[in-house]
């Protein structure tokens, strides 16, 4: 396995995370979506633009029964020397969407990563969550991450308090752990965590967010590819 693929494959711990503000609309609405901008492009903990801004957007179907589709995507940058890297994520999803009751729902979801211009990275997770007063705890699962025949796991707890009306108190801790990051010379799992607030301003969902990993040594990276540092994490997002 060549080092820019392995560099690849960790570099893509990518996706996205339905949480209860969006697969609560879900239940009622048939057709929702949303436009985001971001400074950077980070999911569980590492950079998907190398350090530069991204420009997402998703677009969800929902029946009243709580079965979903949807698809999510975002600009993408993993060239480095040698390797000219795809420059779009597109995420396709399915699953279902219940309530146990009040105060407690939870969700079933079946991905599809996809790389165009590198199809060989494209594969399947699953995840199931749930989400009780104000939390929401999920785990992650693909046995082969980004067409490596490798597993991979990632579980997560976050946590939004309202604590004061439109504004959010947002705390994310996540665990990445499996064959596919532990390249048996130092990597091997890691922790991914966040602490921001969010509001609403005139129909625009803003949030801004200290991210973190527990990545040393060797394997830290401070800026551009698949930066996994310490950073302010600003978004604007308008959904419809």
């Amino acid at each position: 396995m060549s080092k820019t693929f392995k560099r690849t494959r960790i570099a893509l711990l990518s996706g996205l995370t339905l949480s209860a503000t969006l697969l609560a609309p879900l239940a009622t609405a048939e057709v929702s979506g949303a436009v985001t901008v971001t400074n950077d492009y980070r999911f569980r903990g590492i950079s998907q633009t190398a350090g530069d801004p991204a420009l997402q957007a998703n677009i969800d179907w929902s029946h009243e029964s709580g079965f979903f589709v949807g698809a999510w995507g975002s600009n993408v940058d993993f060239d480095e020397p040698g390797y000219n890297g795809p420059d779009l994520e597109v995420d396709l999803y399915a699953g279902y969407y219940g309530e146990l009751n009040d105060n407690t729902s939870y969700d079933l979801t079946l991905y599809r990563y996809n790389y165009p211009g590198d199809s060989e990275l494209d594969y399947l997770e699953v995840s199931a969550g749930i989400d009780f007063s104000g939390f929401r705890a999920a785990y992650w699962f693909t046995n082969d991450y980004g067409g490596s025949d490798l597993d991979l796991h990632y579980t997560e707890i976050n946590y939004g308090w309202e604590f004061a009306e439109n504004w959010s108190l947002d705390l994310h801790y996540g665990y990445n752990f499996g064959d596919a990051i532990d390249d048996g010379e130092g990597f091997d799992s890691y922790s991914d965590y966040s602490i921001g607030v969010s509001t609403e301003v005139s129909g625009f969902g803003i949030s801004v967010a200290y991210l973190d990993t527990d990545i040393d040594g060797n394997n830290k990276v401070s800026s551009d590819l698949y930066k996994n540092t310490g950073t302010l994490l600003a978004s604007v997002s308008y959904a419809f």
